[in-house]
């Protein structure tokens, strides 16, 4: 597991307001890795940002990490008012693409098709997808994890070529497990964003059961290349206990990844597991 970089994936969602604040932030960001002061930082971690896509190609030139984008469309150009296809992506400087996320088919309305649709296209370009699945609470209450989990997986890799499988990061998300905060802002008092996160017990064994999909999908050899992460109210306080399973690729950080008075602990959390 630990020849591969952790994938650090930081989803920014709908913050902050504007390009000033996004700029301070990736300053922020960037001062706190150069304190770190390691010299092999990204051969071990790789970072990815995915600011709104407003700000894409705005912020400066990273000398480290990668630039996400939160959504895609899966034509390549036309009629699609406020939808952003692959190549806008590319040319915005982005490395990679999440495709799935929850809030997306929640709110949105995604469906398994179109989440599949997306993949391909992603693939037929020059970005990385960061697919994402999981399941709802009632899912949850009702033991149906193991079936959306497979079902969301086998849907969404439809015509996706072994060759291609390496290039896929996975995130396991549960859905109840996601903070819902419109404002970063809200935390606890100590410094800390509120929300449950899963087990890492229980995300080992979901981890576990992803490898066994995709190797009935695909050559073992090849689903051995495929990242999986987790994503779900990580923060500062839990990170060790995910890390400790010694199971996980990456990581998908949503609201704590807008305060570095949390993503730095969590990154160097993640950085010092990975030198071990």
């Amino acid at each position: 597991m630990k020849n591969k970089p952790f994938l650090l994936v930081a989803n920014w969602k709908m913050n902050p307001l504007t390009l000033k604040e996004a700029d301070r932030i990736i300053k922020s960001l960037e001062k706190g890795i150069r304190a770190m002061n390691k010299k092999d930082f990204f051969q071990k971690i790789d970072l990815v940002v995915c600011p709104p896509s407003v700000f894409l190609g705005r912020l400066p030139n990273s000398s480290g990490f990668n630039w996400g984008i939160q959504n895609i469309h899966w034509e390549t150009r036309g009629a699609f008012t406020g939808e952003l296809s692959v190549k806008m992506a590319e040319d915005a400087r982005c490395q990679y693409a999440i495709v799935g996320h929850s809030e997306r088919r929640k709110f949105f309305g995604e469906k398994d098709q179109g989440v599949n649709q997306k993949i391909l296209s992603v693939l037929g370009g020059n970005l990385n997808p960061i697919l994402c699945i999981g399941e709802t609470k009632e899912e949850r209450e009702q033991n149906k994890t193991n079936d959306v989990v497979k079902n969301q997986i086998y849907q969404a890799l439809q015509n996706v070529s072994a060759l291609n499988l390496p290039r896929i990061a996975i995130a396991y998300e549960p859905v109840w497990a996601i903070s819902n905060m419109s404002n970063p802002a809200i935390q606890s008092s100590n410094n800390t964003y509120l929300n449950t996160a899963d087990s890492p017990d229980d995300v080992m064994g979901v981890t576990i059961l992803i490898r066994k999909i995709l190797s009935q999908m695909y050559r073992s050899d090849i689903t051995k290349k495929t990242k999986i992460l987790y994503g779900g109210s990580v923060s500062q306080r839990n990170i060790d206990g995910f890390l400790d399973t010694d199971i996980l690729d990456g990581l998908l950080i949503g609201g704590a990844s807008l305060s570095m008075f949390e993503f730095l602990p969590i990154i160097k959390s993640c950085y010092e597991n990975r030198s071990k």
